[in-house]
């Protein structure tokens, strides 16, 4: 019991010593101490509730990643790589689609001077004024052996522009014009005479219809003309033009020429035969088997 006593005695100095020091010191002290609290050890009562865990917010859903995100799955794929120009897989275009297909060959006639002789006289006798000139010679076979130009076809009717044909060809324009040309000039309304027949090709080195492919022309090897009008005195020229049902004179006068043609000619080409000749008749002199001749 006394020990108690003591060790009460202890306490009560030990808790006076801070105040007084505290009051020495001039400190204020709070009416009212700090409300001690309670042993956290001290187990709750029956009547308290047990405390509610806090609920622990939900985790934030993932939001769509943007159109143009990447697809974090694909990371290990490789990037696209830049768009490049597509490959040119076109072809490349044949030589001879560059540049014209080489000419077929053609074999020019060979001329025997005895038979030019005759020609010639022939000619003169229809009046005709003529010059031979120099050999004329073209790619794969084109050119002329004796070539004639022809100043007067017949006495009185030019020829123009100058001309280079085979002595030949130019009998057979001279017949013609002498008896089928002048004839039906002559049957044409009021006083006409025929004073002029104007061409528009005698020899070029080319093909048919001056086509990038087929047969060589019989220009190639001076067999053809091309004629493009006749000239009168008393009236105005007459050209090959598509004619069909006009039903004119001048009509008349060009299916007569052209009909006519086809006796001294073995091809006679014009308006209707195609578009190519729709502005010429076009007058040669092949050779075809049997003697064949086409008029159209």
């Amino acid at each position: 019991m006394g020990s108690r006593s003591t060790i009460g005695r202890r306490l009560a100095r030990g808790l006076a010593l801070p105040l007084i020091m505290a009051v020495c010191m001039g400190l204020d002290l709070p009416e009212n101490g700090p409300v001690p609290v309670d042993n956290p050890r001290q187990l709750p009562s029956a009547d308290t509730p047990p405390p509610v865990p806090e609920e622990k917010p939900a985790p934030p859903e993932p939001s769509s990643p943007p159109a143009d995100a990447p697809d974090p799955e694909a990371k290990d794929a490789p990037a696209p790589s830049p768009s490049k120009p597509a490959p040119d897989t076109a072809k490349p275009v044949p030589d001879t689609a560059k540049k014209p297909a080489p000419l077929p060959g053609i074999t020019a006639p060979k001329e025997d001077e005895t038979a030019l002789a005759h020609c010639e006289a022939q000619l003169r006798k229809l009046g005709a004024v003529f010059d031979r000139v120099e050999p004329l010679t073209g790619e794969n076979g084109c050119g002329i052996e004796a070539p004639y130009r022809i100043d007067q076809i017949v006495r009185g009717v030019t020829l123009s522009p100058a001309t280079q044909l085979r002595c030949q060809t130019a009998l057979a324009l001279a017949r013609w014009t002498g008896s089928v040309v002048i004839p039906a000039a002559k049957a044409l309304p009021d006083t006409v005479t025929l004073t002029g027949i104007n061409h528009g090709s005698t020899y070029v080195c080319r093909r048919r219809n001056n086509l990038a492919t087929g047969k060589m022309s019989e220009h190639a090897i001076g067999n053809a003309i091309d004629i493009i009008d006749f000239e009168f005195k008393g009236r105005k020229p007459i050209g090959i033009v598509p004619r069909a049902g006009d039903g004119n004179i001048e009509e008349a006068f060009q299916r007569a020429v052209r009909g006519g043609a086809c006796l001294h000619f073995t091809t006679v080409l014009g308006p209707g035969t195609d578009a190519s000749h729709d502005d010429h008749l076009h007058l040669d002199i092949a050779e075809r088997r049997g003697g064949y001749r086409l008029c159209e």
